[in-house]
């Protein structure tokens, strides 16, 4: 995927969450999958494909365990954006209620989902997590509008 000014304009909201620099790294990161995004482009869905799941994973730590969770979830980012399918894996901690965190995901089909949830980083989460969070957490679909 080429960056360019239409890229930039079109892309989702949480886009404008990278630097320019490291959206740039991104989308090198992730150049196994430029023909879907062409696809997409060429029907008038930006850089989305139609097949595309987009959703909100939140999860809710305990008082005082933010750092430990925060390094938990941090460690799924790099492996998760090598998955083939994976369009946007983008880990956020809320502004105010710093036990809030929430990754926001774009999958290029709902098979690119279910075989992230079956990777070996995905399948230890669990355990990794047990005891540091609290309820709170859940996970949020969305359809693409425009």
């Amino acid at each position: 995927m080429k960056m360019n000014r239409r890229n930039l304009l079109t892309g989702s909201a949480a886009a404008a969450t990278f630097p320019l620099l490291a959206g740039q790294v991104f989308a090198q990161e992730h150049a196994h999958e430029h023909a879907d995004h062409e696809h997409a482009e060429e029907h008038g869905h930006g850089t989305m494909p139609k097949s595309a799941v987009i959703l909100t994973a939140r999860v809710k730590a305990k008082e005082g365990e933010e750092d430990k969770v925060k390094e938990v979830l941090a460690s799924l980012v790099g492996p998760t954006r090598k998955e083939k399918g994976c369009i946007h894996y983008i880990l956020h901690q809320d502004a105010k209620d710093k036990t809030m965190f929430m990754f926001y995901e774009v999958w290029t089909n709902r098979d690119a989902l279910k075989q992230h949830g079956q990777t070996p980083h995905m399948k230890s989460l669990g355990p990794k997590l047990k005891g540091l969070t609290g309820p709170g957490g859940g996970v949020s679909f969305y359809d693409l509008v425009k």
